[in-house]
């Protein structure tokens, strides 16, 4: 609201109130005598909302505002007053505003107050008002409670730890409730909450899972994460085992949903683990593939070099996506000796799955391999003509052409290798391609900044988060938190690019199409904080 309009606001306001008193509306006094002059509670609620528009409210403010939050009546006025006090979030509203809080409200109006309030607490941050904020936990109001818990969170509130705990794992309570009260587990990050999240991490209610809260909460706990989820990878749980099979949870959620979680972490000890599950065996293919395929993403993350020959025999996997993740895990470790599984793969399985070889090639070798990729571009047009005979998927009305379109781009690919051989291992040269590159190029100079611990271009390298295509911007995103590990890297990566991040979070929030990458992108932006 622009103040022109403000001021016309209040001219009006002043008629329809039978005249305002001449005095400065940098004062306290002004306002005062306008609410006043207001007889009903709605022409109050707007002189106060006035103020607050108007660039005027300073701490000269606060006595005025204290005083009228003691006296006044009206719910809907003296809901205002604390939102007022809430922009000025001064040290000295605190008991103010814990007078003003009544947890046993029960009429909607009340509730309505009770929620500012928590609001204006939360914006001052003040830990005094912990005691008044926790019994707020179980209010009859369900917006005071999303607000009491977001702030509890926000303060890390210790002592609201186990009200929380009991309301995340409540089922009469909305699953939303739920989510909220694991989300601020999480950012509290005490110990005390990992059994409960333990469980949420595959908790299903009314058709909703708790999975993404539950394993982004126990990320931000950090070691105590770890220390009870690596027992639960090597399947020696009994307690949290027993639990699930009276839930009737599939006993193999767990190492599936363990491994994601530890190699969000990059937990070293769970290693030995997870080249277990490489070869984890189940009558469901399908869930055979998804314990194996997170296993795989943990292994990538981690850049485990024990992992590069089981992984070079499962790169042979027909179905595309399954063989994209046994792949992508391999370009993360960055070996060269993956290179002939992938050569043998890229001539096996439909187009897709062929092409998901052939980056893999693009990104791990170098001019070495361009024979290579001629080999697979010639062979290509015969591959489609066969795959459309087979299969009469789009594009097979012309089988020729579409067999050249593929093969031509294969050797285009080779532009990749090409600077792979310019750059051979020079950091400057890599950073250099950043700016234009292409989402495989941007790929591959991503992996090469990372492996070669380039930490001085982390922040050139972090430009690149907004990347649209997703797999890459997974990869920058990998890169850059590989960096962040340098002795002092992650601090000039948070001065650099933290309020981008956090912008880009904020706009692409509710964006289905960067949901999942921006996950990775939300525990980057938590490493550098705390930092």
């Amino acid at each position: 609201m622009s103040r022109s309009f403000v001021a016309l606001s209040l001219a009006v306001s002043c008629l329809a109130l039978g005249g305002c008193k001449k005095e400065d509306p940098k004062t306290p006094e002004y306002w005062q005598s306008s609410l006043e002059g207001a007889k009903r509670p709605d022409d109050r609620v707007r002189v106060i909302e006035s103020m607050r528009t108007s660039g005027n409210v300073n701490e000269q403010f606060l006595p005025f505002l204290h005083a009228r939050l003691s006296s006044e009546r009206r719910p809907e006025v003296k809901a205002a007053v604390a939102r007022a006090l809430g922009d000025l979030h001064h040290p000295t509203s605190l008991e103010p505003l814990t007078a003003a809080l009544d947890p046993g409200a029960s009429d909607t109006s009340e509730q309505q107050v009770n929620k500012a309030v928590v609001g204006a607490l939360g914006r001052i941050g003040d830990a005094r008002a912990v005691p008044s904020l926790v019994p707020l936990l179980r209010s009859k109001d369900n917006y005071t409670r999303i607000e009491a818990i977001q702030v509890l969170g926000a303060m890390k509130a210790k002592p609201a730890v186990e009200p929380l705990i009991q309301l995340a794992t409540d089922e009469a309570t909305e699953p939303f409730l739920n989510k909220k009260a694991i989300e601020a587990l999480g950012q509290i990050g005490d110990p005390r909450a990992v059994p409960a999240l333990m469980r949420t991490l595959t908790k299903e209610r009314r058709g909703v899972s708790f999975y993404v809260e539950s394993s982004f909460a126990l990320f931000q706990l950090g070691a105590p994460a770890a220390d009870a989820l690596l027992p639960v990878l090597e399947g020696k749980d009994a307690e949290l085992l027993t639990w699930a099979k009276a839930q009737g949870v599939n006993p193999a959620s767990y190492p599936m949903k363990a491994a994601q979680v530890l190699g969000d972490l990059r937990e070293k000890r769970a290693v030995p683990s997870l080249l277990k599950q490489l070869s984890f065996t189940h009558s469901d293919p399908q869930i055979q593939a998804l314990v194996r395929m997170q296993a795989a993403d943990a292994l990538g993350r981690m850049r485990a070099p024990e992992a590069v020959k089981p992984l070079s025999g499962l790169v042979g996997e027909q179905d595309p996506t399954v063989r994209d993740a046994y792949v992508r895990a391999l370009t993360l470790v960055g070996s060269r000796d993956a290179l002939p599984a992938l050569e043998k793969a890229a001539g096996t399985g439909d187009w897709y799955a062929r092409e998901i070889a052939v980056k893999g090639i693009v990104l791990l070798g170098d001019a070495r391999e361009q024979p290579v990729l001629a080999k697979l571009a010639a062979a290509e047009p015969a591959r489609t003509a066969a795959d459309c005979k087979e299969t009469g998927e789009d594009g097979c009305n012309d089988p020729a052409a579409l067999g050249k379109k593929r093969a031509d781009q294969v050797q285009g690919y080779g532009a990749v290798l090409e600077a792979a051989q310019a750059c051979n291992g020079d950091a400057g040269c890599w950073s250099q391609r950043l700016p234009k590159a292409d989402a495989v190029l941007l790929q591959r100079a991503a992996l090469e900044l990372g492996r070669l611990g380039a930490a001085d271009q982390g922040p050139t390298l972090a430009t690149r988060l907004a990347e649209r295509d997703t797999e890459a911007r997974a990869t920058v995103i990998q890169a850059v938190d590989w960096l962040a590990d340098a002795p002092g890297a992650a601090k000039k990566l948070r001065e650099a690019s933290l309020p981008a991040m956090k912008k880009q979070l904020e706009d692409e929030k509710g964006n289905s199409n960067f949901v999942r990458v921006n996950e990775d992108l939300r525990r980057l932006l938590v490493k550098l904080e705390r930092a």
